[in-house]
């Protein structure tokens, strides 16, 4: 509009402005026109090109893809081949350091069945054959023999402690016997005397009845000062080391009959039913599977705790009755009983109650009770302990002649 407002000032005819205009408009549009016509040809020309040249961007492409995976599958499978003979020479060299500690083992119990006295074999032979075996990484055959010779070696010694054991009985009555049950082979520390020449004694260390902070002697002061020569730990107690027992400390609440003292403590708790009780009437025993079924008859001695393990031969012990410390735990348990005119006390170790049942009727006894054991386990004989001591405590057994 400016420009058309100059060409009138200018004072221009109209149809020389006109045809300015027209001319102008069809020059700018012919330039428009080359231009797309150019940009529409180089277009073609790509579009050409690419159909051209398309299929081998796109071979290369594959080629590319191919040779990469192709790579690394061959990496891969190396890698693989590498870990597989890594973990074989591992395997070997494991199985190499095994059968060395297997043979140092043989020949660990070759040395100490022979400071035992008993006849070991020559293995000249065989260690020859072993180390052929050993070249040829035929690891079988070795742990094979070598298992084979220290099975014979370990039953050949393990034959020598059980006559060994059955010949270690001191004239005091003790031994340490290997008690096979239906449940399994324990260990126990037994004293085993007829009982008629032997007197026992239930004795405590309070004058009386208590229930807190009370008395306690070591097991070896009880033998001692009862004119005994052997004893062992009594009945369950409270002791100072469990914060439960905060009130009740070295305390215990079954019936016990104190010999020195001549009379009962805890007397309320012979009417209990779930303990049993075992008394002595001079040299006479007399057994009670439940505490309650004492009748008042005289005695010397008597202690009562829980549970009772065998009555007449039989296992009386219920499962179902028995905290988790005595079902679940094994430890050393103490056992007291009395049997074909013998008596027992035991100590039987790794055991839960059960299993102290089955040991203890294994021993010959016909009726046999529970006592304490873990950690106040103790027996003392002829001057000496062959277990514990363990806690000081506030009632023992004691054996007098």
């Amino acid at each position: 509009m400016k420009i058309l407002s100059i060409f009138k000032k200018l004072k221009f005819p109209s149809f020389l402005l006109i045809s300015l205009i027209l001319v102008g408009g069809l020059v700018y549009l012919n330039f428009r026109l080359d231009s797309t016509e150019k940009s529409l040809s180089a277009i073609k020309s790509s579009q050409t090109n690419l159909r051209e040249n398309f299929s081998d961007a796109l071979f290369e492409d594959h080629l590319k893809v191919t040779n990469a995976m192709v790579t690394e599958a061959s990496f891969a499978s190396l890698q693989k081949e590498l870990d597989t003979l890594k973990a074989k020479d591992t395997s070997d060299e494991k199985t190499i350091k095994d059968v060395y500690d297997s043979l140092l083992v043989l020949e660990q119990k070759i040395n100490r069945n022979l400071k035992a006295g008993l006849k070991s074999p020559d293995l000249t032979e065989q260690k020859d054959a072993w180390g052929d075996f050993l070249i040829e990484k035929d690891f079988a055959s070795i742990t094979t023999g070598i298992n084979e010779q220290t099975a014979d070696l370990d039953k050949d010694y393990s034959a020598y402690l059980t006559k060994l054991e059955q010949t270690r009985v001191a004239a005091s009555g003790y031994s340490y016997q290997t008690v096979q049950t239906e449940r399994g082979t324990f260990g126990a520390h037994v004293i085993k005397l007829p009982l008629n020449e032997v007197k026992v004694k239930t004795v405590s260390a309070s004058s009386g009845s208590c229930s807190n902070d009370c008395d306690t002697k070591s097991l070896a002061d009880y033998v001692k000062d009862s004119g005994g020569f052997a004893g062992m730990n009594g009945s369950y107690f409270c002791p100072p080391d469990y914060a439960s027992c905060d009130g009740k400390i070295n305390s215990f609440d079954f019936a016990l009959y104190d010999s020195n003292e001549g009379k009962w403590e805890h007397k309320d708790a012979l009417s209990w039913f779930e303990t049993g009780l075992i008394t002595f009437n001079g040299r006479d025993p007399s057994f009670y599977r439940e505490t309650s079924d004492y009748g008042g008859g005289g005695v010397t001695a008597g202690i009562s705790n829980y549970p009772s393990l065998v009555k007449d031969g039989d296992i009386v012990v219920d499962e179902d009755d028995l905290t988790s410390f005595q079902k679940d735990i094994k430890g050393p348990r103490g056992v007291i009983g009395v049997g074909g005119e013998n008596l027992y006390l035991a100590i039987v170790s790794g055991a839960n109650v059960i299993d102290a049942a089955y040991v203890i009727r294994s021993l010959g006894a016909k009726h046999a009770l529970n006592l304490d054991g873990g950690g106040s386990s103790a027996m003392y004989i002829s001057g000496k302990y062959v277990v514990g001591p363990g806690r000081s405590l506030p009632n023992a057994v004691v054996l007098t002649k």
